[in-house]
This record gives C-alpha cells, structure tokens and sequence, in this order.
C-alpha cells in the first residue's frame, strides 16, 4: 500500500512538471511570454521586418509565397512583426534553395496522380545595427497535392500545397526565433 502511495505522488509530481509552461521552467520565474489578443509576445525581439525572399528554384513566383506567409505569421499570430521598414530592429531574410516535386502514387495506368512538393529555405536574421542573430539556417517542409487530369487544376493544386509548405516553414523559422530568444 505504502508503494502505491509513493508511485501514486511521483506521477502526480511528473505530471505537474510536464504540464507546466516551457518558459516558466527555462527561465525560473512566471511566464515571460504574454497574451494580448491571442497574440504572442516576447519580450526581446520585435519589429521584425522581412526583407524579400530571393528564389533559387526553377519555380517562378515562389518567393512571395515565404517573404507574405511569414510576414503574415509574425503579423497575425505574434507581436514581432513590423511593416516598416525604418521601425525595424531586426531583418529576416532568406533565400529558397531548393523545389521539388516527388510522385507518390499512380493510376493503374501509370498515370502520376499523388505529388509531393518539398522546398528548402536558408534564412538569415541580423539586427540593425548588423549584429547576426543566425545565419543561413535551412528550414524544409513538404506537402502533398493530386494532380488532376486538368492542367489548369494541377497548377492550381501544385500552388496551394506551395503556400502550405512555406507556411509550415514559417511557423518553423518563428520557433527557431523563440529559442534565440530564450537563449540570448
């Protein structure tokens, strides 16, 4: 009885320790990161600007797709984020290095029909005043689309799991600079 006791407290106290907040623990003392309209923030990096994300791929167009999605995150689901450019502290920049499209399945008539679309971005942040956060760290993600009969459809199919990708990568890159954040 005495053993269930003990081993009934222990997993109580783990339990505790694993649901409490990563901040609280790293940093000893109450929750650093606060909300304000379902926003993060955090206390030492903000007014990130995001400068255009160079292409290296043979897909035309891409770079929009990182440079909004990710300014987009910052904007929408972090205090980080600046628009303008002279507020800034920090740039972001990045390059895409590489694009591209794997089959997964096929019709029984040899027919492609599943892809898989995997892009790599290597992105840099340095402050103004040109002190180097990180640099040229590369992030992936992949995503999956059908590819239809039509097309004008593929391409369209091809587009949206494209914006999935950097949109993962985004979310990526952000919790890449959360832990410079807690780290520094």
């Amino acid at each position: 009885m005495k053993n269930k006791f003990i081993l009934f407290i222990f997993i109580l106290f783990t339990a505790g320790l694993l649901s409490s907040c990563g901040f609280r623990i790293l940093n000893g003392k109450e929750n650093s990161a606060s909300s304000r309209y379902n926003n993060i923030s955090y206390s030492n990096i903000s007014h990130v600007y995001i400068l255009p994300f160079k292409n290296l791929t043979y897909k035309s167009g891409v770079g929009s797709y990182f440079s909004n999605n990710i300014s987009n995150y910052l904007n929408t689901q972090t205090d980080m984020f600046t628009s303008n450019k002279n507020n800034a502290l920090y740039f972001l920049t990045g390059k895409i290095i590489s694009i591209q499209n794997s089959v997964m399945s096929y019709t029984g008539v040899a027919a492609a029909v599943d892809y898989m679309i995997t892009a790599s971005v290597k992105v840099s942040m340095y402050k103004t005043d040109g002190k180097i956060i990180f640099s040229d760290v590369i992030f992936s993600s992949d995503a999956t689309y059908y590819n239809y009969i039509n097309p004008l459809v593929a391409h369209k199919q091809e587009k949206i799991a494209i914006e999935t990708v950097s949109k993962r990568i985004a979310r990526k890159i952000i919790i890449y600079i959360e832990s410079k954040k807690l780290t520094s």
